[in-house]
């Protein structure tokens, strides 16, 4: 009896430490966001450059909020680190001229299988425009 019961507790807690989403782990996302700016009147191209100070945020699994957010270096560069494997969204809000708010924001899906990966996302254009 005592031996089903310690195999029991085992199997249990084998289970039950399956982690989710979130802080706790080994992996890094790391990415850049490149601001592209346009014309307001004429939408036209003006240039682009790596986007200093801008706030990037993570969600964790299917919920529906973000749970951290970060700024990007002076490259544009950002990292979300020490997360768990499991699903991501990551998201920045880029200028919109026909949103009722202004901007929009942009998402990006991750999915992390390793123990110890960096999965380094496509860089990410936001846009601005000025007049």
């Amino acid at each position: 009896m005592k031996k089903l019961s310690v195999l029991f507790l085992s199997l249990f807690s084998l289970f039950a430490c399956t982690k989710e989403e979130g802080i706790g782990g080994k992996n890094t996302i790391t990415g850049v966001i490149i601001k592209e700016e346009y014309t307001e009147s004429t939408n036209q191209f003006i240039k682009s450059y790596p986007a200093p100070e801008e706030r990037v945020y993570i969600i964790y699994g299917d919920n529906a909020y973000f749970a951290d957010d970060t700024r990007t270096n002076y490259d544009g560069s950002f990292r979300f680190e020490y997360l768990n494997k499991g699903d991501y969204r990551i998201f920045v809000y880029s200028e919109c001229l026909a949103c009722d708010a202004g901007v929009e924001p942009l998402f990006t899906e991750i999915k992390l299988k390793e123990r110890k990966e960096t999965f380094e996302i496509d860089s990410i254009f936001i846009k601005k425009y000025i007049n």
